[in-house]
């Protein structure tokens, strides 16, 4: 995908780096001249290719992005049902309970009246 750019793109930049005049003028000192032109347009090519490989990124990005949105709808949709399901039988269990405990304690008056 975007790596067939990056390799040009680090070659072209290494070849602006070392296209630089560079001599020395005494005991650890340089002068350095700018860039020649090739290297000039080799850097414009490879900030060309970098904004491609960029653009390359952002539309395999949202691809992505918008394969998924159905996948992930039907999951949050599933998820909602099961929630619901869940929180309904919850609510079923706890009135059952509710019945069997009133039940216990009618029981428990009968036994206690003569």
């Amino acid at each position: 995908m975007f790596t067939k750019w990056i390799i040009p793109a680090a070659i072209a930049s290494l070849a602006m780096a070392t296209a630089c005049k560079v001599e020395k003028t005494g005991q650890d000192t340089y002068s350095v001249q700018a860039p020649t032109p090739e290297a000039k347009a080799a850097a414009e090519k490879a900030s060309a290719k970098t904004q491609e490989a960029g653009r390359e990124i952002n539309e395999s990005a949202q691809k992505a992005a918008d394969e998924l949105k159905p996948q992930l709808q039907e999951a949050g949709k599933k998820l909602k049902e099961g929630a619901q399901t869940a929180a309904e039988k919850t609510g079923e269990a706890m009135q059952q309970a509710g019945k069997s405990m009133q039940n216990k304690a009618e029981e428990a008056k009968k036994k206690d009246k003569p």
